[in-house]
């Protein structure tokens, strides 16, 4: 979890609010049979960037706190937030540009656990489809029709990057279409997990492990199609990532299609020897919003 420089850097390098599901491929990697040893906690890293709320207009307060795990559990900790006002130049193909490593593109916000502070004013106009200043040009949407402002957390040498959605108004649908838009859409909320069923497991052991939410936690909203012009109703894709501090996972990611009315999906563990463990459940909806778990977990002989 070090630097955004490379596209053939794992998916883990970064850590994006909008990870995995919003088009930005914004979550880095979108296939659901990643490189199991991702999920294996073997370093602290942090696992996810909440925004709550999950979607506001600039200039609106929204508090981050970050998910970081080791490999001997959740650690509490506080990390160094800042904002990055670095557009990201068409030639860079990663979820931020690679400016917003240098600290004279940060607004830094403080050290602490959790930090509360307000969107930049400027972020349709930096970060979306408003033109910005310089050689850059407006950013185009992710799938679901959204846009980001990056947000950094530096933690014990770790960098981590979120995406906090920010509303803005569209920039290229008729007058008409722009307003409708404008009084009807509903901003993104994160979604909920349901409480884990199990809190101890046999070692050395195949052990079924399930993620559910809430019916209503995929959302229903509206978003623009370029090709017809008019507005049209979507429903939120969902993606489970899978964190493990020991035993190995069949698959670090599990998703959930728009068009898929499903509200669970599972994995294989095989559990570790002996000892507590830890697993982490990431929930991500397609607009950004994430629910997080951590489940400590008593493996016995």
């Amino acid at each position: 979890m070090t630097r955004p420089t490379s596209r053939a850097r794992p998916p883990s390098a970064w850590v994006v609010i909008a990870a995995a599901l919003p088009a930005a491929g914004a979550l880095t990697a979108c296939d659901d049979g990643l490189d199991q040893r991702l999920a294996i906690i073997d370093r602290p890293r942090v696992l996810a960037v909440i925004a709550e709320p999950a979607e506001a207009r600039p200039g609106d307060e929204v508090r981050y706190t970050a998910i970081v795990g080791a490999p001997d559990g959740p650690v509490d900790i506080a990390p160094r937030w800042s904002f990055c006002v670095a557009p990201k130049p068409p030639t860079e193909d990663n979820a931020v540009s690679e400016a917003c490593l240098d600290d004279a593109q940060l607004i830094v916000l403080g050290d602490a656990p959790a930090v509360t502070a307000a969107l930049p004013a400027n972020g349709c106009l930096q970060f979306g489809p408003e033109t910005p200043p310089g050689n850059f040009r407006p950013r185009d949407a992710d799938a679901s029709g959204g846009y980001y402002q990056p947000i950094r957390a530096d933690v014990d040498g770790l960098r981590a990057f979120g995406l906090s959605r920010i509303t803005c108004h569209l920039a290229t649908a008729p007058s008409a279409v722009a307003h409708d838009y404008d009084v009807q859409y509903v901003a993104n909320r994160n979604p909920t997990l349901d409480p884990p069923l199990l809190s101890a497991v046999a070692a050395d052991l195949d052990v079924t492990l399930t993620a559910s939410w809430p019916a209503d936690a995929a959302e229903a909203y509206l978003a623009y199609d370029p090709l017809s012009q008019r507005l049209v109703e979507r429903r939120e894709a969902m993606r489970v990532s899978w964190f493990a501090t020991g035993g190995t996972l069949a698959a670090d990611a599990s998703a959930v299609t728009e068009t898929d009315d499903a509200t669970s999906v599972s994995t294989t563990w095989h559990t570790p020897t002996s000892g507590p463990a830890y697993l982490w459940i990431i929930l991500r909806d397609s607009r950004g919003g994430i629910a997080a778990r951590t489940i400590r977990m008593d493996v016995q002989r």
